[in-house]
């Protein structure tokens, strides 16, 4: 063979391995660039009195299967007499976004007060959180959470409660009128928007959700809250907050009675619901700081 023709293909060959390796490198920066710019999310669970386990599960499968999210789990020892109580420290600062799933309610434990104030730290600097359902039941005697949260499962005397007017207008029901918070049997209950929100660009002005619990006279501090959407009560007849967001210091925090999981339940409509799983990765998106970018689906309930 001719010695130009066969120096003709070593370059060629040459120029192809150079490419090949170029091209592997970049494949491999854009993938960890990739995953650099995902959500990091930490869901915080570990006890209780709705199926925990299950909702992280799927709650992780949702996040992560948008496409959006990096999401790691931290969980707590069941009781305060548990074998790594005192050494329990979730890496808050680790991430943009907590998702709270753990619910005290019925003699179950108070974070270590070192987790407390790193999670107070973690969202004044700018944390954001995503209150799962059971998680506003929670910690009553936190005052710094109550006051993340915004309104909770509480009893009438706590704080204030509000309800929406057929006008749309906010009503705050001072401490002690009305009622306990409590809510009657799930429904699949028709949301109305409130408000003009990120998280709610380009939704329709109201929508159907599954297998939804009402929580009527939520209560709490209601410092630094906007009401996103409302539902209506049947036993009272009243409109009650569903979804609402709160700024506490730089952070972000989503509150709603949404993901309801009981112990049992398979298949969970609540968790299936195409308006849950929306509502919840935008709202991780918003309180992450980032644009909310996610699509609501062709199949988004009206």
């Amino acid at each position: 063979m001719n010695m130009s023709i066969i120096s003709i293909l070593l370059s060629m060959a040459a120029l192809l391995i150079i490419l090949c390796l170029v091209f592997s490198c970049v494949q491999t920066i854009y993938s960890h660039d990739t995953e650099i710019r995902k959500i990091k999310v930490l869901i915080v669970d570990g006890f209780s009195n709705h199926d925990w386990q299950q909702t992280t599960l799927l709650t992780k499968k949702i996040l992560e299967e948008s496409g959006l999210c990096h999401v790691d789990v931290s969980t707590a020892p069941p009781t305060q007499d548990s074998l790594g109580w005192d050494d329990w420290q979730p890496p808050f600062a680790k991430y943009d976004v907590v998702v709270q799933n753990c619910n005290s309610l019925g003699g179950r434990p108070l974070w270590p007060r070192a987790v407390q104030k790193d999670f107070e730290r973690f969202v004044s600097n700018g944390g954001g959180v995503y209150t799962m359902h059971s998680a506003n039941n929670s910690f009553p005697e936190w005052k710094e959470y109550n006051r993340m949260i915004g309104l909770g499962w509480r009893n009438k005397d706590f704080g204030w409660a509000i309800t929406i007017d057929p006008d749309g207008a906010v009503m705050r029901i001072p401490p002690g009128k009305g009622d306990n918070t409590s809510h009657g049997k799930r429904i699949d209950a028709v949301l109305t928007r409130l408000a003009e929100h990120p998280i709610h660009n380009n939704l329709p002005e109201q929508w159907k959700v599954s297998d939804l619990e009402v929580y009527s006279y939520a209560r709490g501090p209601a410092e630094n809250l906007t009401v996103l959407s409302y539902a209506r009560e049947p036993k009272t007849g009243l409109n009650f907050p569903i979804e609402w967001v709160v700024n506490y210091g730089r952070g972000k925090v989503y509150n709603s009675t949404f993901g309801h999981l009981w112990k049992g339940d398979t298949n969970p409509p609540s968790m299936r619901c195409v308006a849950f799983q929306t509502l919840l990765i935008r709202a991780v998106e918003w309180v992450s700081g980032k644009e909310v970018t996610w699509s609501a689906p062709k199949d988004f309930p009206t």
